[in-house]
């Protein structure tokens, strides 16, 4: 590993530099703006300078102005402009993604940063412009990193044909952005194995040029609340309950049918209260499933301010996080993350060879059911629910994985020091 300097051995000339193209941030801490905007905030206390080029808040605030140029804490912060249709309605979606993608465009055509990009798959085609200003040798290196794999995910649940026109031309724009980065950075293994497979498809070597860099959650912050007195016990209406907790989104691809007909199998037992807490694609349909089959033990509530965090994953007393069958190497649930930091030990409903089921069987910080299986899901619940002496067990297990291997901090200084290769690369 190269010796990077500390913050205050850098001179202005040798200071990292960061551009990051990120459609959500800061303010807007879900999904990857959360996360974005935890990996910036820690890069910028390891000496590197952060611009971040965000688009407009599509989920909080989205009906209220934000100043176009903002700081947070030592982030440079530059908002372009885009549509803000609700991003539940899926073109409402794709046109935010287009146009923040075009502002994106001209903002690199016309300002040329001298800087490398972190470029992400949100948008997903999004890394193409960063591709086409380098082949015109009018762009900087980027670093592309993948949290969703397209078009694969959208091939597997039905929204485009695995043969057709689109998804063959996507997967050509895949190859011409392997091609022209300087680093690639995967989320997992499973994920790292698909994208090798994808270059290999296209001829291309990834041989030194692609890095799994694991997802993190800022652990000190969730660890500095669990001695507290918890304000969302009262607030959601859970004090001397089992809590089964599902935070974030629940989208396509997660498998929240199996979750609402494990929650239906248990729905006698008063003691076990199933939270949902987030939005997603699904959300409403499992809302109309426990209204129609009497599902008394599901309460749903929409994300909580950053600030809760730590309190939330406290609430459970085990954590439930999903893929469907076929999303294994193609995306990583990242709260995961979040619960073992707190403690909470994890049940996994998802293949066996995706990266968390990986992390789960060699971390012994949770259990893997099987897409599908909402029996397996139930007997797993009730065994954490009558086994509180494995339960604890378990939630030390997750917490010393995460300071031992899945930290931010440890994440973040990963990223700094790819950041210096890729600058030492170029000159």
């Amino acid at each position: 590993m190269s010796f990077v300097p500390t913050p205050h051995e850098h001179s202005d000339k040798q200071r990292l530099k960061l551009l990051v193209l990120c459609q959500l941030f800061y303010p807007e801490l879900v999904s990857t703006g959360q996360t974005l905007t935890e990996l910036c905030e820690e890069l910028v206390s390891l000496g590197v300078e952060v611009k971040v080029l965000c688009g407009p808040p599509t989920i909080l605030g989205r009906n209220s102005e934000l100043p176009k140029c903002i700081e947070h804490k030592g982030i440079r912060i530059r908002r372009v402009w885009g549509t803000r249709f609700p991003k539940l309605n899926l073109l409402g979606r794709i046109t935010n993604q287009i146009t923040f993608a075009l502002s994106v465009f001209f903002y690199l055509l016309f300002h040329r940063p001298n800087r490398p990009i972190l470029v992400l798959t949100n948008p997903p085609f999004l890394a193409a412009i960063c591709a086409l200003l380098r082949v015109i040798k009018i762009g900087p290196p980027y670093i592309y990193l993948i949290f969703d794999v397209y078009p694969d995910t959208a091939v597997h649940l039905g929204l485009l044909k695995g043969q057709g026109f689109v998804a063959k031309v996507w997967d050509r724009l895949n190859a011409f952005i392997f091609r022209h980065s300087s680093a690639i950075v995967v989320i997992g293994r499973c994920m790292e194995e698909v994208i090798q497979q994808k270059a290999r498809k296209f001829g291309l070597s990834l041989d030194g040029a692609l890095h799994c860099i694991h997802v993190w959650c800022d652990d000190r912050f969730i660890k500095s609340q669990l001695d507290l007195e918890n304000p969302l016990v009262d607030r959601f209406g859970i004090r001397n309950k089992f809590v089964v907790g599902y935070f974030g989104n629940m989208g396509r691809f997660h498998d929240m049918e199996t979750i609402m007909e494990a929650a239906r199998i248990l729905k006698e037992n008063r003691d076990i209260i199933f939270l949902f807490v987030g939005e997603g694609h699904k959300k409403q349909w499992m809302i109309d499933y426990a209204r129609q089959n009497g599902l008394e033990n599901c309460r749903f509530h929409t994300y909580v301010d950053r600030k809760d965090l730590g309190f939330l994953m406290s609430l459970a007393d085990v954590g439930l996080v999903s893929l469907l069958q076929g999303q294994q190497g193609l995306s990583v649930p990242s709260k995961t993350f979040g619960l073992m930091a707190a403690g909470v030990p994890v049940i996994a409903v998802m293949p066996s060879t995706s990266e968390i089921a990986r992390i789960m069987h060699e971390e012994h910080c949770g259990t893997v059911i099987k897409p599908g299986s909402k029996k397996g899901l139930a007997n797993s619940i009730l065994e954490f629910y009558n086994d509180r002496r494995k339960s604890n067990a378990m939630g030390k297990n997750g917490v010393n994985a995460i300071v031992t291997e899945y930290s931010l901090h440890k994440a973040s200084r990963r990223y700094r020091d790819l950041i210096m290769d890729v600058c030492n690369l170029n000159g």
